[in-house]
Order: C-alpha cells, then structure tokens, then sequence
C-alpha cells in the first residue's frame, strides 16, 4: 500500500511482474517496458530482504542459530508448500486463484467505467484485498500472488550464505512465477469479457474496431451518395460526362 502510494504517479506502481505482463497483455502497457519493470521490482524485493534481515539479524540467528539454514529461518522469507500435504497441483492452483482474484481486483480499481474508487484510496483498498488474501491463500503456500516477493528474497538468502536450497524444490519457478503469471493472465481475460467494454483490450479490440469500420463505411457511402445527388442536380438529372 504504501510503495502504491509513493510510486504510483511515476510508473503506475505495479509492483509485481504478474500484473506488469497482465497490463501489457489487457491495457496496452509497452513491451519495452515490462523487462526494465520487472528487474526493478526483483531488485526491490532482494534489497527489501537484506534490510529485513538486517533489523532482525540478532533474533534470526537466536532463534536458528548461527548456520543458517533454508529449512529454518527463511521461510519468514520465502513462500511453498507449508507442509508434506501440499502437493505440486495444489500449491500451484492456490497460487493461480490467488493471482487471477489480484489481477480482477487490479482491472476493476482502474476501469473507470465501473464505479472506481475515489481519488487515492485505490491504494488502500489493493492493501486491504493483499491482506484478505493473504490470509485466505497462506495456509498452503504463504500467499505469493507475485514472482518478485518469492524470488526477490532468495537471491538475498543465497547472498546472506542461506545456500542454493531455496532453489532446489523447484517450487519457485512452477509457483511465484508460471501459477502467478498464469492466473495474472486469465483473470484479466475473465474481466475483459465479463466486465469491461473498453478498446484497449485485446479481447474488447476486433468489435469495436468492426464498430468503427461499419461507421466510418457508412459514412464514407452517405458522403459518395450526397456528392452523386448534387453532381446530378448540377447536371439536370443527367450523369456527367454525357450530352
């Protein structure tokens, strides 16, 4: 909420590389664009770590001692299956679901055609459904909903000397980033084609520009015909070009 409200005049605050790709997909965000974004957002992630683990260094190490280990401290850091019971297809659907209802959330807060927020408490209420889902998704994966929150900190914890556990489950790759961007993408297709009426979508674009088309052919027509009308009357009646 507070990174919404600091950055969102200047880059739109996506804040997340899942809604980065959503954007670009449903709302013409540029393409060149989305690299830079989502580098920036990792970058912030793994400094945002270090910071974290910096203010609780002394209690981290109290409560796992000296050796740090993946299997210890770090999942105050990282999200994936809490336990033996979450399977790979549960963990990813949680993360998928958990996605697509931010992306929807997303769409709707922007779409001014359907009733938005009032001026600057679109960020409150995106930290009111993070914290909603947070709590409603946690139990199975710890609720990341977004690639650069898992794999921000574990580019910090292999640099704090956590080692390279973290990426060995595989979790991090087929959760945070092919569930979060998967669910990104279809909740934003399920917005467009229930909800929103606009152009920009890709979904929305072929009819309204065959709208246009049948329009602007129309109009074209009734101009050539009117034109046609006048050059006969000109004429007496008769078409040009004859006696």
């Amino acid at each position: 909420m507070i990174g919404i409200y600091i950055a969102g005049g200047i880059s739109g605050a996506h804040l997340n590389p899942a809604i980065s790709i959503m954007l670009w997909i449903y709302r013409g965000f540029p393409l060149r664009k989305v690299p830079p974004y989502v580098f920036v957002q990792v970058l912030g992630a793994f400094i945002a770590a270090l910071i974290a683990f910096g203010v609780y260094k002394t209690q981290i190490i109290k409560f796992g001692g000296a050796d740090l280990a993946v299997s210890g401290t770090a999942n105050a850091f990282l999200t994936g299956p809490r336990n033996s019971d979450v399977g790979v297809g549960t963990a990813f659907f949680t993360e998928f679901v958990a996605t697509s209802i931010l992306a929807v959330a997303v769409l709707a807060l922007g779409d001014d055609t359907n009733a938005p927020p009032g001026a600057g408490m679109s960020a409150f209420i995106m930290g009111l459904i993070v914290t909603v889902e947070s709590n409603a998704f946690s139990n199975n994966t710890g609720c990341a909903m977004n690639p650069s929150r898992d794999f921000g900190p574990r580019l910090a914890l292999l640099a704090l000397g956590y080692g390279n556990a973290g990426f060995t489950s595989g979790y991090w790759a087929y959760g945070p980033w092919a569930a979060a961007i998967s669910g990104a993408v279809v909740g934003g297709a399920l917005y467009d084609i229930a909800i929103f009426v606009g152009g920009e979508s890709p979904i929305n674009y072929p009819r309204s520009r065959i709208k246009r088309a049948h329009v602007k052919w129309r109009r074209k027509w009734a101009g050539r015909l009117k034109l046609d009308k006048v050059r006969k009357r000109k004429v007496g009646g008769r078409p040009q070009g004859k006696a």
